[in-house]
């Protein structure tokens, strides 16, 4: 079992599953059964188990970009659950039949978002951020001083640049948008790895100084 619990006071709480060969962390945000899975990376039994276990009512998938090691497990969840799907609009290309997508059938999107789009789930509004780099439409999503970061920002680090359609000057740029944005006390749950803050990112991280 490789999943963490992590509460966020008396209401909203966040699971955490590092899925697959890459480790990639989907998180299941809920609220009084209510849910919102982003990054479901890869088809999983805890996964389906925990939401089924809880009886939560899933309002959602949110894909913070459309590499393979994000997407694998949204074909699965949306034929199980009849849930609406949302992804990058710029990063459309990872989603359809083409050899950018290993996965070798469309991924299901419903809604494609864009910088500024503002979603709304369990009664709480999220916002999408683009911060391209790691992919040319890699996002953010924030509520509640919560920032699901993706493959953007992670823990002393940042998202790989030697991939299709990455650009190092362009992920820079985009983690100095985010310590623009946010506070010092915003926690950051990235694509990859454990949880930070912003404040620990703009004193620590080798790659981009706050």
């Amino acid at each position: 079992m490789h999943y963490v619990i992590i509460c966020l006071g008396d209401m909203m709480d966040i699971m955490k599953f590092a899925l697959g060969d890459y480790r990639s962390n989907c998180y299941i945000v809920s609220e009084n059964k209510k849910a919102l899975v982003i990054d479901p990376g890869y088809e999983s039994d805890e996964v389906i188990n925990y939401i089924k276990e809880n009886q939560f009512i899933l309002e959602g998938i949110y894909l913070t970009h459309g590499h393979v090691d994000h997407v694998g497990g949204v074909k699965q969840l949306k034929a199980l659950f009849d849930t609406i799907v949302y992804a990058p609009k710029k990063d459309e290309i990872w989603f359809h039949v083409n050899p950018y997508n290993r996965w070798g059938y469309e991924i299901p999107v419903d809604i494609w978002v864009n910088d500024m789009d503002q979603l709304h789930f369990f009664e709480k509004e999220f916002t999408v951020y683009e911060t391209p780099g790691h992919s040319q439409g890699s996002t953010v999503l924030y509520t509640d001083q919560t920032l699901f970061s993706g493959d953007t920002l992670f823990f002393q680090s940042i998202g790989r640049t030697d991939i299709p359609f990455s650009d190092s000057m362009t992920i820079y740029q985009s983690v100095k948008r985010i310590y623009k944005l946010f506070g010092d006390d915003v926690d950051v749950y990235p694509g990859h790895g454990r949880p930070t803050t912003i404040r620990h990112e703009k004193k620590y991280n080798p790659f981009v100084k706050g």
